[in-house]
């Protein structure tokens, strides 16, 4: 059964609103200008692929996300990858690119598509 991603973007001001386009690709989108650290598992909860600028996703937080399958990082955001590596989490940094918004939209949807094989 394939299930619809859930992404949530946790501190999306970091982008403007001109420089992130909508992801082509079925999938439910939140997004928060930013996020308290007590605010991130209930945010997070459902979602299978979040997106960090620079909130901190510490062994405790990812042992409370089930349904989680990777996190894209933005910024200089610290996640813990020992954790996330025996949860079998991705994780994927954005590569530096001159048009970020259209750089995390394409990996997005390569991550997307590649967890639909």
């Amino acid at each position: 059964m394939i299930t619809k991603e859930r992404v949530v973007f946790l501190d999306r001001a970091a982008f403007t609103n001109n420089d992130l386009p909508i992801p082509d690709f079925d999938h439910n989108w939140s997004e928060y200008p930013a996020t308290e650290a007590a605010d991130i598992v209930p945010r997070l909860f459902w979602a299978t692929t979040v997106i960090t600028h620079a909130c901190l996703i510490d062994a405790g937080t990812i042992a409370q996300l089930h349904k989680l399958v990777r996190i894209v990082v933005t910024g200089s955001a610290v996640v813990d990858a020992g954790a996330c590596e025996a949860r079998g989490i991705a994780v994927r940094h954005l590569p530096v690119s001159d048009v970020p918004g259209q750089a995390l939209i394409r990996l997005l949807e390569a991550l997307a598509a590649e967890g639909k094989r």
